[in-house]
């Protein structure tokens, strides 16, 4: 992403917005003065900086538009550090349609770039065998929904024949996603590969089953979209970045997470693969979700966590953000964390003995030896969600 921030800056003229906040997110990370747990330090990620990229935009829109913050702090003048080239008295929107539109630009090449990847997908390799093996053991087992929270389309191929909230015209539909009562269906929470907005000034977003066909991820030009505090969003076929709420405001993403919440407490048993437990509307709705058992004093629905951690070392907790996080989410403390071997039931002790760490107090059992890795514990895995 630096590198196409930095073709977008070069074909425009324009300063480099993406670069100038990462490097300025860099130095104010740097600059702390107290002592901090390297493990607690916020990673910077091309997400972290487009949503400070959006929150420039609407800092830099002239009022009344933009954030009144700015006079506080600045008496209303630009950042001392940065060059608008375009903004001054006779085109006060030069910087936020600038900043904006370089946002877009980065948002489409994300699009392009997991559309290739998607594409060179090969599905006789093992891994993707092993995958397809673990999606047809739990399809068999029980009736599925997945999240995903990626813009890939594994998933997808894997399971070629799940509902996708899209009409067979391509349309999304959000009065079937709302009625529907039966699982057996791939929400794509974030966007999709397979994602395009219908035309190139339109904003309906419909599903293109075929990769190598034209697609319209974007628009160019000015943003005209407002959301909550009078920020402008640009108009995109993915969710990426800050202020991810408002990003949901617009289908299909809102009727999805209206789904999430909804799934959250009709399931019977969770399986959580690969998520960093970096995204607060997912951790709020499992929290919610767990809580609400606790309070009601209900038994919690079996949970498993397919993971991949660098310490092996099952005599410890993880002591960093995604602990940290997951904890929050799922309404726990770090004691799960730990391999207690909980000897209650023969199934935890045959998963402790296979490398899970299980705490039956709250019912979750966390592997973290990769997500393909845990195929061989087929049968664990699913006697264990069985509950």
């Amino acid at each position: 992403m630096k590198k196409w921030a930095q073709n977008w800056s070069a074909s425009n003229g324009q300063p480099n917005y993406f670069e100038a906040v990462w490097n300025a997110t860099e130095q104010y990370y740097k600059s702390s003065n107290r002592s901090i747990n390297p493990d607690h330090q916020p990673n910077i990620t091309f997400e972290k900086i487009l949503g400070d990229m959006l929150a420039l935009a609407h800092w830099m829109e002239p009022p009344p538009l933009g954030n009144a913050l700015r006079q506080i702090a600045r008496a209303n003048a630009v950042p001392p550090n940065l060059a608008f080239p375009l903004y001054d008295d006779g085109n006060r929107y030069g910087a936020t349609v600038m900043i904006i539109d370089q946002l877009s630009y980065l948002l489409e090449q994300l699009a392009l770039d997991m559309r290739e990847r998607c594409r060179q997908i090969n599905v006789t390799a093992p891994h993707f065998q092993s995958y397809n093996q673990l999606l047809r053991a739990l399809c068999s087992a029980f009736d599925v929904g997945i999240y995903n929270l990626n813009y890939d389309n594994v998933a997808v191929r894997a399971w070629p024949g799940a509902f996708t909230g899209f009409s067979p015209g391509h349309a999304f539909n959000a009065g079937i996603v709302h009625k529907r009562m039966q699982w057996d269906f791939i929400y794509h929470l974030h966007g999709s590969v397979h994602h395009s907005l219908e035309r190139e000034s339109g904003s309906s977003i419909r599903w293109q089953a075929n990769l190598g066909a034209t697609f319209v991820d974007g628009h160019h030009g000015p943003a005209s979209d407002r959301r909550s505090e009078g920020k402008l969003f640009p108009t995109s076929t993915l969710i990426a970045g800050g202020f991810k709420l408002d990003q949901l405001l617009v289908e299909p993403f809102q009727s999805f997470y209206a789904a999430l919440v909804r799934h959250v407490y009709e399931a019977d048993a969770i399986l959580i693969g690969g998520y960093g437990f970096g995204d607060p509307h997912v951790n709020r709705a499992l929290q919610n979700r767990m809580k609400s058992a606790a309070e009601r004093g209900e038994q919690r629905p079996p949970l498993m966590i397919l993971d991949w951690a660098t310490n092996k070392n099952t005599s410890i907790c993880r002591d960093d953000l995604w602990s940290l996080h997951s904890c929050n989410a799922l309404a726990t403390n770090e004691s799960f964390f730990h391999n207690s071997g909980d000897p209650k039931t023969p199934l935890t002790s045959e998963l402790a003995r296979d490398g899970f760490r299980v705490n039956g107090t709250h019912r979750i059992a966390l592997w973290i030896d990769g997500f393909i890795e845990a195929v061989p514990h087929l049968d664990l895995i699913l006697r264990w969600l069985d509950g």
